[in-house]
Formats: C-alpha cells, sequence, structure tokens
C-alpha cells in the first residue's frame, strides 16, 4: 500500500476548532469534509485520545484533510502530536459522510484506562456540552 494523501483528525485539529493548530492545518491542507473510523474515543480534558479498533461498533467522529505535495504538514503534526508520547501515527480506513472511503494517517493510542469515554465519538459536541454557551433571552 502507498503511504495515505489524507489526513484524519477528530479532537483539537478538527475543521471548526480554534487551538492554532487547526488554523494552521486548515491552510496548509483541503478539507475534504466529515467522516468517521471505528474505536473509541476519550476525553483527557484539553484533548481527547483515540484508540482505533476495527472490530469496534462506535464510531469517532473527525475531519478528513487532503495533505498538499511539498507543505511538510505530516512533519508539523508529528511535532505537535509528540507533546503526548504514547500517540502513534497509524493508516486507517476513514469512512466519509458523503460517502465512499479514503486511506488517512491517524495518530491514537494503543489503550486508556481509567479515562473517561466519550459515548457519541465527537470531541467537538462533547467540548459544546461541557461548556454551554449562554443564550441571550
Amino acid at each position: 500500500m502507498s503511504e495515505p494523501s489524507h489526513l484524519f483528525v477528530y479532537g483539537t485539529l478538527r475543521y471548526e476548532s480554534e487551538h492554532p493548530m487547526a488554523r494552521r492545518l486548515r491552510t496548509k491542507a483541503h478539507h475534504i469534509g466529515k467522516g468517521s473510523v471505528a474505536g473509541r474515543l476519550y476525553d483527557l480534558g484539553a484533548y481527547p485520545a483515540a484508540v482505533f479498533d476495527a472490530n469496534e461498533k462506535r464510531r469517532i467522529i473527525g475531519d478528513v484533510f487532503k495533505l498538499m505535495p511539498g507543505r511538510n504538514v505530516l512533519a508539523e503534526m508529528d511535532t505537535y502530536e509528540s507533546i503526548a508520547p504514547q500517540y502513534k501515527r497509524n493508516v486507517l480506513q476513514v469512512k466519509l459522510a458523503n460517502g465512499g472511503a479514503v486511506d488517512a494517517w491517524a495518530y491514537g493510542v494503543d489503550s486508556m484506562p481509567g479515562a473517561r469515554l466519550i459515548a457519541d465519538g465527537d470531541f467537538i459536541a462533547h467540548r459544546n456540552r461541557q461548556r454551554p454557551r449562554a443564550v441571550r433571552p
């Protein structure tokens, strides 16, 4: 198999995230759309961790980006993700929300004992539930 030309992100790098690295990713790669992979997503506070498992019924929700040649996006993402040494870059098949699938790089961990499961697999929705915005009358 050749190396994927896509990146799947599920946490602070999601398209709608305001994290500085998410903004950087949006400028250096082309957003394809929403996607999902089989596995479990865990809440680690400021960011999530994914345990990918092809046999899992749960899905991890995220975004797929097309990597542009010569922009060194993976090198930057490797540096960013290396803050947590247990993260490893994997090749996964991502089911696209608009149909079809692509092979993509994604960062995950082998296990997360004791961490809180995000049942719906969507870090952005989970974060929004944790920090509801005030509603004007």
